[in-house]
């Protein structure tokens, strides 16, 4: 009588090794987009702000910033906004070369409100959030 072995040679295990760990890749992947905390959003927008106002003064050119319905956008960078807040219609803040900003107020909505008051007219805003739950 033969003796006939009945283990997984090596190239099955591979080729089931390689598939289980191809599922668990896509399957991370289809993760949602993580969540950006809205103070770190705050402090990213000041710093993209502050960027555009300085390189309208340096340019001698004016810098548009646009709040458009996911994302904030400053010439060629793109913040996008924290989960789920929105901006409903899109919005257009021109930087003059001065660094003078007309004033205005964006509001974005969603499971929070956010409001970037651009009152004082010289580049500078101010902050006011609230829950909407």
């Amino acid at each position: 009588m033969k003796h006939v072995n009945s283990g997984f040679t090596l190239i099955e295990s591979a080729v089931t090794l390689t598939i289980v760990s191809l599922r668990l890749f896509v399957g991370a992947q289809t993760s949602a987009r993580p969540k950006i905390d809205t103070q770190q959003w705050l402090a990213t927008f000041q710093t993209y702000w502050q960027n555009a106002r300085l390189t309208a003064q340096h340019e001698q050119k004016t810098v548009e910033v646009i709040f458009d319905k996911k994302e904030v956008r400053f010439n060629n960078q793109v913040l996008v906004y924290p989960s789920g807040i929105k901006k409903d219609t899109q919005q257009r803040i021109n930087v003059l070369t001065t660094g003078y900003v007309a004033p205005t107020t964006v509001t974005l909505t969603g499971e929070q409100t956010i409001k970037l008051i651009f009152s004082l007219g010289g580049g500078e805003y101010r902050v006011e959030t609230n829950n909407s739950k």
